[in-house]
């Protein structure tokens, strides 16, 4: 086997041995199969009507405000929003009313207070309380219900109450003033959605790297595939021919993404769904290489770095432990992931997206939102090379002693003896 070949063999074999397995296919197609389900479940649910409330309506107003007949009036609106209204005597206890929630007659119950027009407080207690969309409708429904009958005790007309209690109209759309700008909320959810893809396939197929030069070690294969190819050339094999597993893998998604994306309408038409709520922005191709291109470059980087890892242990168990300061690297952008969707274009958003360790998973979602320029995001990809650059050089020193060492880990002052040899 010649030198100059011998990393495009074993980077064959890797590759022709991962995308030959069943588990490879089924995770494929899985991807696709879960992007269609993101947009067609929440739909097929809200047809279903959403949140359904059976509640316990318990009058306590005093006559006067009783012959406003306010219970009456929430009974219709809340009637109306679908939930299932059963009026209450107005001396049932509270303890009465936990037990019909324990028991599951109701979902929750609701009191009028003896002056609802005044301070007196409404109690909702309920299983679903923690709902946001049941508590949503809950305080609507309370709210234009009280606001018209203090407006006709002060002698307002309904038109009147009407006009004071329509909410502003905001059209509310995410730009840096270079477009026509598109819903924040739903850029975001691209943005996070990318992220994660990018942090899990990095991570996985990070550690399957170094799952597999652990293997040959263990099994000593190793010491027949040195004798056929130089240690430098195995790391560079092992990690090209994962790596073109894992882009395969995220094109297929992301190809399949832009499709969802582009032709959600009538996907959900075929279900006989109608597309409700913020439309997703359509993914374009030079978002789409964005993404692509800093999978390859963050795969790269933190791949070197489980491979040392790899050839510095010898067993699982070792390489469990060891990969644990890398994982953290690989954590840390998560954490600071609101920091950067809060403000794209700030100082935080910046620095965050530049270092290596945080850019490959950050900067998509960044130039997503739209916060990221074509030449910051050309800095963080010179970045990111010149470190792909160092860190790959001094795995390769580690990987070329380390690979063929047995028994225990390497203490830092052997590392650092390896990294001069």
């Amino acid at each position: 086997m010649t030198a100059h070949r011998s990393w495009f063999v074993i980077a064959r074999r890797e590759f022709l041995e991962r995308v030959r397995t069943k588990w490879f296919v089924i995770a494929t197609l899985l991807g696709p199969v879960l992007m269609l389900g993101l947009i067609l479940v929440p739909a097929l649910l809200a047809r279903t009507g959403g949140d359904k409330n059976r509640i316990a309506l318990v009058d306590r107003s005093a006559p006067e405000d009783q012959a406003l007949k306010i219970a009456d009036k929430l009974q219709a609106v809340f009637t109306s929003n679908g939930w299932t209204v059963t009026r209450v005597p107005p001396a049932t206890t509270d303890a009465e009313l936990l037990a019909e929630v324990a028991n599951e007659n109701v979902n929750s119950f609701l009191v009028v207070p003896v002056d609802p027009l005044g301070k007196g407080q409404f109690v909702y207690r309920g299983d679903n309380a923690s709902s946001q969309g049941v508590l949503l409708a809950l305080l609507g429904s309370l709210t234009n219900v009280i606001v018209h009958e203090r407006g006709t005790k002060v002698g307002l007309t309904t038109e009147q109450v009407d006009n004071l209690n329509r909410p502003p109209q905001i059209d509310i759309k995410l730009t840096t003033g270079q477009a026509e700008g598109s819903s924040g909320g739903a850029a975001f959810v691209v943005g996070y959605a990318v992220m994660i893809i990018l942090y899990l396939a990095i991570m996985m197929y990070g550690v399957n790297v170094m799952r597999s030069v652990v293997e040959e070690k263990t099994s000593r294969v190793v010491e027949l595939m040195v004798a056929a190819a130089k240690p430098r050339d195995l790391m560079a094999g092992k990690i090209l021919g994962v790596g073109a597993v894992g882009l395969l893998q995220l094109t297929v998604w992301l190809g399949m993404a832009v499709v969802t994306l582009t032709y959600r309408d009538q996907l959900l038409g075929i279900f006989g769904v109608s597309a409700k709520g913020a439309v997703l922005p359509a993914l374009a191709l030079s978002q789409i290489s964005v993404v692509l291109l800093y999978f390859v470059l963050g795969y790269f980087f933190y791949s070197a770095l489980f491979a040392a890892i790899g050839a510095m242990v010898s067993s699982d168990q070792e390489a469990q432990q060891a990969q644990t300061p890398v994982t953290m690297l690989l954590m840390i952008p998560i954490s600071c992931v609101t920091l950067v969707a809060n403000n794209p274009r700030g100082l935080t958003s910046q620095i965050m997206t530049t270092i290596p360790f945080s850019s490959s998973t950050l900067m998509p979602m960044r130039f997503l939102l739209g916060g990221a320029t074509w030449l910051q995001v050309l800095v963080s990809v010179l970045v990111l090379i010149a470190s792909v650059a160092v860190v790959v050089a001094l795995a390769a020193k580690i990987y070329r002693v380390g690979i063929l060492m047995y028994g225990k880990r390497p203490s830092l002052r052997e590392l650092l003896r390896w990294l001069r040899y």
